[in-house]
């Protein structure tokens, strides 16, 4: 049977003499939200490029369901993993759809076009975030958040099996921050795993099933949000207060 996960084993990272991941062992699962937070500095964007294979690590493995990352073909591991960037560029004037429609490239053989189904598809997941009717705009006339919502509408028109959002929340006002992260816990309890880099805790604690917290490139803590960000640990990696209201299990940080 399959081994439906992604699981690190002793991931480190080393550039110029300076280590960014340390030693991080850890598993994602289908069907739920892992959120990853930390201070700056912490490894928090390299992780999640290890993860996604943007860059390789220099020691450790990641095995994607039972299977080293680096054995999969470009195509056949975009089926399986889809990632946001912290910042996403937009230089030339295509349409919002056709920036959807790139999600679709996995799926496309050589010279091969887009169906209608495709497009059908790349329409819904523009309605998810809140977009449609934007389809025919040019991506370089939009908002900053309006574009963040057209990337994140691209990487779930994807498909993959897991998902990995760096910052998701930038650019984004408070209604559309609340209705996405909503949006990404209705994906993992269907059946996807989510995994965001966030450095809001208080929306962390609020959406995440488990939060893994990075300090120094190293896992200090890993577990769900009211164990994983206990007050000792505020104090200690972000050196705020934070305190938990027990009825709603809601998280109020201060400084």
């Amino acid at each position: 049977m399959t081994d439906k996960s992604i699981k690190t084993s002793g991931l480190s990272y080393r550039v110029n003499g300076k280590t960014i991941v340390d030693d991080v062992s850890f598993e994602i699962k289908r069907n739920e939200f892992l959120g990853i937070v930390g201070p700056n500095g912490a490894g928090k964007s390299t992780l999640l490029r290890l993860l996604v294979r943007i860059i390789g690590s220099t020691a450790g493995c990641i095995l994607l369901d039972g299977k080293d990352i680096s054995l999969y073909e470009a195509k056949e591991l975009y089926k399986k993993i889809s990632f946001l960037p912290q910042t996403s560029y937009f230089d030339f004037p295509l349409s919002v759809l056709e920036v959807v429609l790139t999600g679709r490239y996995p799926y496309l053989g050589i010279l091969e076009s887009e169906s209608k189904q495709d497009i059908e598809h790349a329409e819904h997941c523009l309605s998810l975030v809140d977009m449609e009717g934007f389809s025919r705009r040019k991506v370089t006339t939009l908002s900053g958040g309006e574009q963040q919502r057209v990337s994140i509408a691209r990487v779930i028109a994807q498909g993959a099996d897991f998902i990995f959002l760096d910052e998701p929340s930038s650019h984004l006002d408070i209604h559309h921050k609340f209705a996405l992260m909503e949006l990404f816990e209705s994906l993992a309890q269907e059946g996807k795993g989510v995994v965001a880099v966030l450095h809001d805790l208080d929306l962390a604690s609020k959406f995440c099933e488990r939060i893994l917290v990075l300090e120094n490139g190293q896992v200090a803590s890993l577990g769900e949000p009211l164990h994983a960000l206990s007050e000792k640990l505020l104090s200690s990696v972000f050196k705020v207060r934070g305190s938990w209201d027990p009825g709603s299990k809601n998280l109020f940080v201060f400084r």
